[in-house]
């Protein structure tokens, strides 16, 4: 028998999904290739600028934690909004940071709202499948999750080598940016 991913091929929601699973990792990878301009435009150090990498993971685990029960109180899509909000503006504030306290700071606020991705999408497919197509489409997922480390710091150098370092946290806010509408128009409260 036929699975219903199978069947109607891959739904809008689900591709949103799997973008927005791809936001946490395309933002710890993608501006890893920057490292050395960072430093030199900002005057830092380098281990300063590798804190910013920690203090994103940092932000990341601790608001997953409320994402879980954020969802399960409000809906899914309400969390979804505040966190892409949160992600779009601490994007822009990476991308215009005076210093690396600054981006540091903006880094955890990035984080955080970009958490949401990794949490939520997982309630909405096992809102939307069986057991069985739950599981194809949360393999979807994990794939995403696998493929964007890989491909997000070659992305990543070359918009460094073309805008430059604030050119990369430019495209991750445009990304953002995208996602929201796009989780405005696609996206039905599970």
């Amino acid at each position: 028998m036929r699975s219903k991913l199978a069947a109607i091929g891959l739904p809008g929601w689900l591709i949103l999904m799997g973008a927005l699973t791809a936001i946490g990792p395309l933002s710890i990878d993608m501006y890893l290739p920057a490292f050395p301009a960072i430093a030199s435009s900002l005057g830092a150090h380098s281990s300063e600028v590798e804190r910013t990498l920690a203090a994103y993971l940092l932000g990341m685990a601790s608001a997953q934690l409320i994402y879980g029960p954020l969802a399960d109180r409000f809906g899914r899509k309400p969390p979804l909004y505040g966190a892409l909000a949160l992600y779009i503006l601490a994007s822009a504030g990476c991308a215009l940071a005076p210093n690396v306290e600054f981006l540091t700071a903006c880094r955890v606020l990035q984080a955080m709202g970009g958490a949401a991705g990794m949490v939520i999408p997982r309630a909405v497919v096992r809102n939307h499948y069986s057991t069985h197509d739950a599981a194809r489409a949360l393999s979807m997922l994990m794939l995403i999750m696998g493929i964007v480390p890989i491909l997000a710091p070659v992305l990543g150098a070359y918009i460094l080598s073309w805008m430059g370092w604030r050119g990369i946290f430019v495209t991750i806010t445009l990304c953002g940016i995208a996602l929201l509408w796009t989780l405005s128009k696609v996206m039905v409260e599970s």
